[in-house]
């Protein structure tokens, strides 16, 4: 099959739609184009052909790109699309309505809070109802819905449109041990604690600040690699409040690094962090990557008590430390133990480890991706 992917918001090599959806469906076979927002033109990588539009800056923006991505995907005279968040949601029932060719809609997070979060207080709770109740009607136009994770099926649950839930897990691996050396001399000796991936005020930032200083305190040689973009809140604030704490070296900001170096920096760390706070579904009904590459390289993790999906995973595999988030005690007293009893920083590692290779891992959740487009496939042959 000829598959086109709809994005409006991810960038090229977004670590699921590029390295995980797109270059398995090409690996299988599929001719794979990827629509999406770059300044600049984006050469094919690993099977996958790129087709760039503006990028979005602005909710009327964002708008305006689900009309961007209909003349060149409709160009490309696709066996089937590929939507990736609402928007380009959006654009591939339109896509549908013209070419009459299949749609399936993979879903990533909480959609109704995500878009009722645009609106003034009084009005979100309207909007996430009339959110749900226009997923629920574009449902019933779309041919199959991906799911990340289980618990967002309740929004479509009694429609007759398929689901298969493709968890965000990794690539089954051997843990990393190839590591660039100037990575091992700073980090490898060291008390190392990790946060990998967007970084911001909803995902503990401050928290992390004040258990960081409760932390060296006890340790004054432990670390806090934060790895990953700071994009929900003021960077530079976050700056000058780490730099008037004197923790600039106990907490380095790296930012980001290429997809394929992450692993290094998590294989030297002996603790993994998790710090999404109660801030809404979104957060409630989160699993993220991080999680899956945390067990990846048998890191332990801090993670929060009340996000569903994590928390079972941890209580089904005893793979980490559930803590209350809010509180930065909590954070550094599960920090603490971890660093101070190897034996059980060990055992949980490994338990995480064995996780992936018996249940979490792409290659499992690839072949439930790959069944959707057989399915599509079959049927259109029948037809």
């Amino acid at each position: 099959m000829k598959i086109v992917v709809l994005n409006v918001l991810h960038e090229p090599f977004d670590k699921r739609v590029f390295h995980k959806v797109a270059c398995s469906l090409a690996a299988a076979g599929h001719e794979v184009v990827s629509i999406g927002p770059s300044a600049e033109p984006v050469p094919p990588r690993d099977g996958v052909r790129f087709v760039t539009i503006k990028p979005a800056h602005s909710l009327p923006d964002r708008f305006l790109s689900v009309f961007r991505l209909i003349g060149p995907a409709r160009r490309e005279r696709a066996d089937a699309y590929f939507a990736v968040e609402s928007e380009s949601w959006v654009a591939g029932l339109m896509l549908k309505l013209l070419t009459g060719k299949p749609l399936v809609f993979d879903v990533h997070e909480y959609i109704p809070s995500e878009f009722a979060k645009f609106f003034p207080g009084p009005l979100r709770g309207f909007m996430t109802w009339a959110t749900i109740q226009a997923m629920r009607l574009f449902a019933r136009f779309t041919d199959h819905i991906v799911l990340t994770k289980q618990c967002l099926d309740r929004e479509f649950a009694g429609l007759d449109t398929p689901r298969t839930v493709v968890l965000n897990t990794n690539h089954l691996q051997p843990p990393c041990t190839e590591i660039e050396p100037a990575i091992r001399e700073e980090f490898a000796d060291k008390p190392t604690i990790i946060h990998q991936g967007q970084f911001g005020e909803p995902r503990g930032s401050y928290q992390l600040l004040e258990a960081m200083q409760i932390v060296v305190k006890e340790i004054p040689e432990a670390r806090c690699i934060l790895l990953g973009p700071y994009i929900q809140g003021d960077e530079a604030a976050y700056r000058r409040a780490v730099a008037d704490a004197g923790m600039e070296h106990a907490m380095p900001m790296i930012g980001t690094v290429p997809f394929e170096q992450v692993p290094q920096y998590i294989a030297v760390s002996k603790v993994g962090l998790i710090l999404f706070q109660p801030i809404g579904l979104g957060h409630t009904l989160g699993m993220p990557h991080k999680m899956f590459d945390y067990m990846r390289e048998s890191v332990p993790f801090v993670a929060p008590d009340f996000v569903l999906e994590i928390k079972r995973i941890v209580e089904e595999t005893d793979c980490g430390l559930l803590v209350e988030v809010t509180a930065p005690q909590a954070i550094a007293d599960a920090i603490l133990r971890l660093l101070r009893e190897p034996d059980l920083a060990t055992r949980l590692g490994a338990n995480g480890r064995r996780a992936v290779e018996q249940d979490y891992n792409w290659q499992a959740d690839e072949a439930k991706l790959l069944g959707v487009f057989e399915a599509l496939a079959e049927r259109a042959t029948r037809s």
